[in-house]
């Protein structure tokens, strides 16, 4: 098959996919028109096995059905369904301190503490997504002055962001997650015109350079999810060995996107050999299919979940080797995207039901029976099937 007829064979599964399978999904079992909001946590067929709501798959969801009306035209049931979980977290969602709380029930009473600061990136980038669809200059204005409060906040927080919900003690062991440099540079990619240029930049600089120059080791040819402060590594412990290859690629696909804007093709192809390092480590070359965490030094990991396949990392190599090939037009990257991209349609998509099953075995078999709970929503899988359609519809020049 000529390299332009597979591209616009991908383009049509990944757009039907997301078009005709994702999303009516999301929108016949999710919206909770009684008491506003998502239910999330939903069965192979839909059902709804629990009712509570979880404020960072709440602003996942807004900020999904909000981008999907940027990107293709605002249609009004996906409006009216990003407004529904908008109102309900508005209503509900915000403490005293304007933080998000973690979890609420069914009709809005807190169950949760705020202390997870990825409720308010995700609600932070839900706001600007639905505020440039908004039917009025005073709704736009308002939501975006939400934006720039929550993320000033967010601001505050990063050097500890628990707060007092922190267990660790003050000091003990100062190893640095890699989380906030990628949702800093998830939130500079969704903010752009929204929050100040140079604030958005100083943030851009600031998630490069400690994403490069303390989780990547390039002697060792490997990104670490937890570092010492000045990039060491802490290895007679566990979490100091720990790779999360899903995770690092999907830093990697953020980065490589700020750096095409930035036109710094230097940069690009750095991102695109890491990616190379994070794939090779974390296929399963017995049975395919990417691991969700890896040990180093191939030593035990506490997490027992640590060779199963998750949706999400899947999702996430997708669309950084897809990216990559994209951008340097190398041979090994669209290799790589090939041999993901059929493991991943092979195993994660349910034909019978719609849309994916989210945890599946080592083997490939599923563990699983949940399309949505408290960790899986309406986030990963349909991001990567639109950014995938528009970088293969670009590629095969379809109009």
């Amino acid at each position: 098959m000529e390299e332009k007829e597979l591209i616009q064979k991908l383009y049509y599964k990944y757009h039907n996919a997301l078009i005709n399978d994702v999303i009516p999904f999301w929108q016949k079992h999710s919206l909770d028109t009684e008491y506003g909001g998502y239910l999330t946590c939903l069965d192979f067929d839909g059902t709804v096995f629990d009712t509570d709501k979880f404020a960072w798959m709440q602003g996942r969801q807004i900020f999904m059905f909000s981008k999907l009306c940027s990107l293709y035209g605002v249609n009004e049931a996906w409006q009216q369904a990003a407004k529904l979980g908008l109102d309900f977290m508005l209503s509900y969602g915000k403490a005293a301190s304007g933080d998000f709380y973690f979890a609420l029930n069914r009709s809005g009473t807190p169950l949760v503490q705020p202390y997870n600061i990825f409720s308010d990136c995700f609600m932070c980038i839900a706001l600007a997504a639905y505020s440039r669809i908004a039917d009025s200059k005073l709704e736009r204005d308002y939501y975006r002055q939400e934006v720039l409060r929550i993320y000033q906040r967010i601001q505050e927080r990063t050097a500890n962001p628990k707060g007092i919900w922190n267990k660790q003690v003050p000091d003990s062991r100062n190893l640095q997650a890699m989380s906030m440099p990628m949702i800093q540079a998830m939130m500079a990619i969704e903010l752009e015109g929204i929050i100040d240029d140079a604030l958005i930049e100083n943030r851009i600089d600031e998630s490069i350079d400690v994403f490069m120059n303390r989780h990547v080791d390039k002697k060792l040819k490997c990104v670490f999810e937890r570092v010492c402060a000045d990039g060491s590594h802490q290895f007679d412990i566990m979490e100091g060995r720990l790779l999360n290859p899903g995770h690092a690629l999907e830093t990697l696909w953020f980065l490589m996107l700020i750096a095409e804007k930035r036109q710094d093709k230097a940069l690009i192809e750095e991102l695109a050999e890491i990616m190379l390092w994070s794939i090779e480590r974390g296929w399963d070359t017995t049975y395919g299919g990417i691991f969700y965490y890896r040990d180093y030094h191939n030593r035990p990991l506490d997490k027992f979940e640590s060779d199963m396949k998750l949706w999400w990392v899947h999702a996430e190599a997708l669309c950084a080797l897809l990216l990559a090939w994209k951008l340097t037009g190398s041979k090994k990257h669209k290799e790589w995207f090939l041999k993901v991209d059929q493991w991943t349609w092979q195993h994660f998509p349910d034909s019978q039901h719609g849309e994916w099953y989210g945890y599946l075995s080592r083997q490939g078999e599923v563990a699983s029976s949940l399309k949505g709970g408290k960790w899986k929503g309406f986030f990963h899988l349909p991001r990567m099937l639109y950014s995938c359609s528009a970088w293969l519809k670009e590629m095969g020049e379809l109009v």
